[in-house]
């Protein structure tokens, strides 16, 4: 992640991601949602960048980091991602799961 961005009128979060979401960084990521969501942003937008690969670990996070936030009775959106990383939610079906604006 490389910036992150609040609305504190409307408690949104915007998580400007970059580079590669695997294993390290999935937790990480996973973790500054949980951060954010504790610090009152239930509304969590992660904007990806043309840059940006994911691998399973990076979904799982970004998939488990949307049902906490749910339960929570937040929601969590991508944003800007790019087409390998679109192909790939396809694939696994979760583009239907998943919020993509």
């Amino acid at each position: 992640m490389n910036k992150t961005q609040y609305d504190m009128e409307k408690k949104i979060c915007i998580l400007y991601l970059d580079g590669i979401i695997s294993l390290k960084s999935a937790m990480a990521l996973k973790e500054q949602i949980i951060l954010e969501a504790n610090s009152g942003f239930l509304d969590i937008i992660l904007d990806f960048n043309q840059n940006v690969h994911v691998d399973s670990s990076g979904i799982g996070a970004i998939f488990n980091s949307q049902k906490y936030l749910v339960e929570k009775k937040g929601s969590l959106k991508l944003k800007n991602l790019g087409h390998e990383t679109l192909s790939i939610l396809k694939i696994a079906n979760l583009d239907k799961l998943l919020t993509i604006i």
